[in-house]
């Protein structure tokens, strides 16, 4: 299970915050500390600075998390299955389990969050130009401002036609209703999510080289990683789209050799892992999944114990995660897998054991397909 600084539920969605979230909350809590807010006001106690940026944080994390909440409840009004909500060091996503099946679906949950965004900015900024504020100057209409202006941006930022920020998901959406092609979309759309990204890998630089300030090196580090994801999401998406056209069933890695439950270890290590040269064998009993054993379990049992311990009680038993129906679509399987981070699952009709499903065969698979949809494309 992957580590997490903090998660909750709302609505149905969980909310969580991956290890990388701490090193933005504490560069934004010491820019606004030493910098932002002692701009603002050169008049107040180091201490209120530090509140102001504390506070500053958590209106941030709160601004981020609505935005994010605001993609998943249009699309689940949508009827699609979102139902996480991760915040990690660029930001924050709504964890799609699958594509938005219509361009209008694509465009009006894409549009979500930064109208969200907006309507903070608004609220935000009202708030802090109240007079029980205490004046512009005073901390707390001075960390209204901060999280009014920081919503702005955050919504301008987002609505870049730079795939897969939101922006990018409304030029697919409207690439995808005015060409009826999914695929083609993506992939300009995610051309014009690599080009913006270079552009802030050469502008982080200019600027980190001719004035020397740190934050010319974020821009770079955004453009790093807003490439990567340009490209990631194309290929996901490319790979999803490609499997969402076969059944789980048909990709079933073939003649997959079992171990009976019944048999001894030292059976299981003789007969299975030497023999075969595998490490890793689905165990089952009288065409039941009983569940998986490999070199790592049949190592666990002492030598003298091998011959009289039964394969059965080292398998270990699959979880719900790992399962996966008879009649499901490939793509599923595609994102069952990396819901959960496993690289197989196991195919089952009721309690009976159909086969074995492996990342790999479902990788290069969809690699085949879109090799000769690419040649269709030109």
């Amino acid at each position: 299970m992957r580590p997490y600084l903090f998660s909750f539920k709302i609505g149905g969605v969980v909310v969580r915050a991956e290890p990388s979230w701490l090193f933005l909350a504490l560069l934004v809590g010491w820019s606004l500390a030493v910098g932002f807010f002692p701009d603002q006001n050169a008049a107040l106690e180091t201490s209120t600075y530090v509140f102001m940026a504390i506070l500053g944080v958590f209106g941030l994390t709160f601004s981020i998390i609505a935005h994010e909440l605001s993609h998943t409840f249009v699309g689940r009004a949508f009827g699609m299955p979102i139902n996480r909500v991760t915040l990690f060091m660029f930001g924050g996503a709504a964890e799609l389990e699958e594509e938005p099946k219509t361009p209008m679906t694509e465009l009006v949950m894409a549009l979500a969050g930064p109208l969200m965004s907006l309507l903070l900015a608004l609220v935000f900024s009202q708030l802090a130009g109240l007079d029980m504020t205490g004046g512009p100057q005073a901390p707390l209409a001075m960390v209204l401002a901060y999280l009014g202006l920081i919503n702005l941006l955050l919504a301008l930022f987002n609505m870049l036609p730079a795939f897969p920020l939101d922006g990018g998901r409304v030029l697919r959406a409207i690439l995808w209703m005015a060409g009826g092609d999914r695929r083609r979309a993506t992939r300009w759309a995610s051309l014009a999510g690599e080009a913006f990204a270079v552009f802030f890998i050469v502008a982080g630089i200019f600027v980190l080289l001719s004035t020397g300030s740190l934050g010319g090196l974020w821009w770079v580090l955004i453009g790093l990683f807003l490439r990567s994801a340009a490209k990631s999401s194309r290929v996901e998406l490319e790979t999803r789209v490609a499997l969402g056209e076969v059944r789980a069933a048909d990709l079933v890695t073939p003649g997959i050799e079992t171990a009976d439950a019944g048999m001894s270890v030292a059976d299981f290590i003789a007969d299975k892992l030497v023999r075969h040269h595998r490490d890793w064998f689905a165990v089952t009993e009288s065409g039941r999944l009983v569940g998986s054993a490999g070199l790592a379990e049949a190592q666990a049992v002492p030598v003298a114990a091998r011959a009289g311990t039964p394969l059965a009680s080292i398998a270990v038993r699959p979880g719900p995660q790992h399962l996966l129906p008879a009649g499901a679509r490939a793509d599923q399987a595609f994102a069952q897998m990396q819901r959960h981070h496993l690289q197989r699952l196991f195919l089952v009709d009721g309690d009976h054991f159909i086969g074995v499903l492996s990342l790999a065969d479902l990788l290069e698979y969809a690699r085949l397909r879109n090799l000769f949809a690419d040649a269709q494309l030109g």
